[in-house]
């Protein structure tokens, strides 16, 4: 009698082709769409840095767009400009906001669209 281990009808387990190829096919779909996705939320973290900064700016809407421009230019952001962003008058002082859709072309007509809302009140 054969040790158990080396038994001719022992089942076999693994990996098949098919299996391989479904797993590498979701694999690369997911790295794609990472790659796509994660510059849309770190360009977001760059525009909540700039608000950051604005909670503690005093000035008029002038000197406000002013400092948003030079903050996109640091931050190498280069599809706004400080016209993109919303400066109103709010009690003693302004609100600034800015509300965007960040859009990723993943394949062919496939999308992902990303909603960022920003707000702050700055003081005269």
């Amino acid at each position: 009698m054969m040790p158990p281990r080396f038994h001719p009808l022992r089942r076999q387990s693994g990996l098949t082709l098919v299996g391989l190829i479904i797993y590498a096919f979701v694999a690369f779909f997911v790295a794609i769409l990472l790659m796509k996705v994660v510059p849309l939320y770190l360009t977001d973290q760059k525009i909540s840095s700039i608000f950051n900064q604005l909670k503690n700016f005093h000035g008029d809407a002038q000197a406000i767009r002013s400092t948003i421009d030079k903050q996109l230019d640091i931050n190498e952001i280069d599809n706004m400009t400080s016209k993109d962003f919303k400066i109103t008058p709010f009690g003693n002082g302004l609100r600034v906001t800015y509300n965007y859709d960040g859009r990723a072309d993943i394949v062919g007509n496939l999308s992902v669209v990303a909603s960022f809302e920003h707000q702050v009140d700055v003081s005269p």
